[in-house]
């Protein structure tokens, strides 16, 4: 949940309020019931198909209020999709809601300006300007009074802080109860009792009639969703949505079906029928064109007309704030997501996000211009996309039921998806309904609305820096389906319109239509595809980032888990040998007491030998912790050797002090000596070559019985050399010696399969897997070709005098003997 969404304002009346208004709007009243229920489905077929598309909505109004309870912001459906499908999807159902909204705002909007002109005529026929679009006037008077709509509403959603709540719940009861007072009342006065006869209408089937009314319910009930926007600011337990939506679904049913029973209690008596009545109302004018207005002002007079004025007035106002308010929660969650400028998400202190509407208010401002007849166009493409959201919402509700094991909610979700792809395409194939295809213009307009989208998804994505956008290619699918699915229908509607044009002045005027139709088509699929082709390209390039990244990661962590390993290894020697020499000096200390104070010279300077032993291991194993803190080396790919000025005896001489102990306790003969060394001040990693010397010398211990020897011999191959100076550096001379090391013990020899490991290029990383010897072996392996050294292996199988003696030769660059630290001569002496 947003910090700032924490304003509980509404109760359960008020939510019902924004539920049953935002889908009761200016058509259910004035322009539906003539124009599009009575003529397509008759009295009885439309009130048994939206008693059937009530049921049908109660499906998806179930599922979104079980995702309403497990996500409880004010995101609704946006937030529901991104939760279980990804920001992509979100992004889909985000983009199909708002256009939506807008559209019905624009609608109800608009129709201010029609019913003036159909009720008085000319008032608003003034202005500066005046033109047609699509064959509609368009009036200066109508555009400002439709600016002024825009407006009012506009502001008082910005400003109307808490006096929005109770003003709304008001006029949705004005509306409910108004239209209860209208039915009866015209059925008490009407003296046409058999008004609802014939039940349907003469063309198709009434089957065909129920069906094709049916497949407009998302048309019919879309905005009592938009609830579920703002669900933050509910004061009251969101498990009691549920109720609400059903209450709100019955008053939406008889919020048209009560116009569409007034319709036709009262026809003008020239009318033998209501289907002949509804036949002529576009030839009709004032209150005879509208059915509803006709039959309140013939049985109830004006009392019952201003009544009727009061109830439209409170159908618009109810749906323009619910969907004012719905957009704006929509927008400030988006903007919340980065979707939009971030100034979009800001909000009053009575919880209004007032930036979103004024955003609402401008994208709003050029709509009145374009007349009528386009806004009729976009609503009938635009409403279609609402049937895509509540398909994503029950989608979303059938996976997390089925991740719960909840068939119930498996069920339901699977039954809103079929419903909500049945709304989507049934409307939009031609000639598949009776009376319910879509304009041609509305075929176009969902093809732009999909480019729109593909174009502001490219925008998102390619300002994504938090990569949350682009990891479903199937969002992007969708989108370049609807644009090729839409615009084919389109250039196949306009077509077929044309045929008989070529019948009456032949195929050149079509052959034009076809030409520049088809250009727009491939202008359409051409600029999806453009945005698609960067998008994917961009999802590629990310996505082998990614692998590049993941096996960057699983290479460091390999590397992190066998360099810890290999110091664990050589810590166990250092421990193995420091725990030696403490042994010695309590030893020494237990003998000391025993003497009463009188110890030999000789134990002594035996106890003071382990601690000086013990202070060199010391050192050493400050050095392993040290490495081990050096974070970059843990999670290096590589090991790297750092030379240092020494002198190569030393790394003998503590090497002897580390296994002396061990070497006595089984009673091994061990020795560590060097020939006689012109050169033994070298540049040389220590702790590496003293690493290697552990690895080796360890695995010579463990093959080597009690009784026997071990021993490790320094020597130098032939006097120094020089080496060509780099072109880096031509100023000094680089001298290098060859030295070789040999460490043999006898009793036993090393395994073949061990020495092989030397002479055969093997992995190290999968050595070290190993455990015992191998993995000794895969230390010393990796550490002598970090040297580039050379090894040699000579074994004598035949007792008793089986040894094995490991030769390792590598060179060294010399070093002055003034830049090595000085030795102590006691350590001179002991080597």
């Amino acid at each position: 949940m947003n910090e700032q969404s924490n304003i509980r304002l509404l109760y359960p009346l008020n939510v019902w309020a924004l539920s049953f208004g935002s889908a009761v709007g200016w058509g259910a009243f004035f322009m539906m019931p003539g124009s599009l229920f009575l003529p397509l489905a008759g009295p009885v077929g439309s009130i048994i198909a939206i008693a059937i598309a009530s049921i049908a909505m109660l499906i998806i109004g179930a599922n979104f209020c079980k995702l309403a309870q497990k996500y409880q912001d004010n995101g609704g459906f946006y937030t529901y999709v991104r939760e279980v499908m990804g920001y992509d999807h979100a992004f889909l159902t985000g983009w199909a809601l708002i256009v939506a909204y807008l559209s019905i705002i624009w609608a109800n909007a608009t129709s201010v300006a029609v019913l003036i002109r159909y009720i008085f005529g000319d008032a608003l026929v003034w202005g500066l300007f005046h033109y047609k679009v699509a064959g509609f006037d368009v009036y200066g008077g109508e555009v400002l009074t439709t600016l002024a709509v825009l407006l009012i509403f506009g502001l008082f959603s910005a400003y109307g802080g808490k006096t929005k709540r109770p003003l709304n719940t008001l006029l949705a009861l004005v509306l409910l109860l108004g239209l209860l007072l209208l039915f009866f009342g015209v059925a008490a006065m009407s003296p046409q009792h058999a008004s609802f006869y014939p039940p349907f209408t003469a063309e198709g089937s009434p089957g065909l009639q129920i069906f094709s009314l049916l497949m407009l319910a998302p048309w019919i009930f879309f905005g009592f969703e938009s609830v579920t926007q703002g669900g933050a600011e509910f004061r009251f337990p969101v498990q009691r949505i549920w109720p609400l939506i059903i209450a709100s679904s019955i008053c939406i049913f008889l919020g048209f079906c009560l116009p569409i029973a007034i319709s036709v209690l009262s026809i003008p008596s020239e009318f033998a029928g209501w289907p002949e009545y509804v036949g002529a109302l576009s030839k009709l004018k004032g209150f005879d064109s509208l059915p509803v207005f006709h039959s309140v002002s013939t049985l109830l007079g004006s009392g019952g007309l201003m009544l009727l004025t009061a109830v439209v007035i409170a159908a618009v106002a109810t749906c323009l704030i619910g969907l004012f308010r719905a957009c704006s929660f929509l927008l400030q969650t988006m903007a919340h997501e980065q979707l939009l400028p971030e100034i979009f998400a800001r909000q009053t202190a009575d919880g209004t996000p007032r930036n979103a509407v004024f955003l609402i208010m401008l994208l709003s401002l050029p709509i009145p211009f374009l007349g009528r007849t386009a806004i009729v166009w976009l609503v009938d493409a635009i409403t279609i996309s609402g049937a895509l959201a509540y398909a994503y919402v029950s989608l979303c509700r059938y996976r997390i039921s089925k991740a719960e094991g909840e068939t119930a909610g498996k069920v339901l979700g699977l039954c809103g998806l079929v419903i909500s792809l049945l709304f989507f395409f049934c409307p939009v194939i031609p000639d598949l309904l009776s009376g319910s295809n879509l304009k041609n213009e509305s075929y176009l307009l969902l093809s732009v609305w999909s480019v729109l989208g593909l174009v502001f998804y490219w925008y998102v994505f390619k300002h994504d820096e938090q990569n949350r956008f682009g990891k479903s290619f199937s969002m992007c699918t969708v989108l370049l389906f609807l644009n090729f699915f839409a615009s084919s229908l389109w250039l196949r509607q306009t077509m077929t319109s044309k045929i008989p044009l070529a019948r009456m002045g032949g195929y050149a005027p079509v052959n034009e239509a076809l030409t520049q139709n088809c250009l727009i088509q491939i202008l359409l699929i051409l600029l999806i595809l453009f945005f698609m082709a960067d998008i994917f390209t961009t999802m590629r390039r990310r996505e082998l980032a990614l692998n590049e990244l993941a096996y960057a990661e699983q290479k460091a962590s390999r590397t992190n888990s066998v360099y810890l390993a290999n110091m664990t290894h050589d810590i166990r020697l250092m421990m193995n040998a420091i725990m030696s020499y403490v042994q010695n000096a309590t030893d020494t200390k237990r003998e000391y007491q025993s003497m009463q104070g009188k110890c030999p010279s000789e134990n002594l300077s035996g106890l003071w030998q382990g601690l000086s032993h013990t202070d060199s291991i010391s050192h050493y194993f400050l050095h392993l912790v040290e490495d081990m803190r050096n974070f970059n080396r843990i999670t290096g790919s590589e090991l790297t050797l750092f030379p240092v000025p020494m002198d190569i005896r030393n790394s003998l001489q503590e090497i002897q002090n580390i296994f002396a102990p061990q070497m006595q306790s089984k009673n091994i003969d061990f020795m560590a000596c060097t020939a006689e060394l012109e050169n033994p001040y070298i540049y040389c990693d220590n702790n590496r070559l003293q690493r290697v010397l552990l690895n080796i010398i360890s695995l010579a211990y463990d093959y080597t019985p009690s009784g026997g020897s071990i021993s490790v011999t320094l020597a130098q191959r032939g006097t120094a050399y020089q080496i060509p100076p780099t072109p880096e550096d031509q100023r000094h001379l680089r001298l290098y010696a060859d030295y070789e090391l040999r460490i043999k013990n006898t009793g036993a020899c090393l395994p073949d399969t061990l020495g092989a490991i030397f002479y055969n290029d093997s992995d190290w990383h999968q050595l070290f897997k190993q455990e015992g010897a191998m993995r000794t072996l895969a230390i010393a392996k990796h550490l002598l070709d970090l040297f580039h050294a050379k090894v040699e292996i000579e074994s004598t199988t035949e007792p008793p005098e089986q040894s094995t003696e490991m030769i390792i030769r590598l060179s060294c660059k010399l070093a002055k003997q003034s830049a090595v630290p000085m030795q102590t001569a006691q350590e001179i002496v002991n080597l």
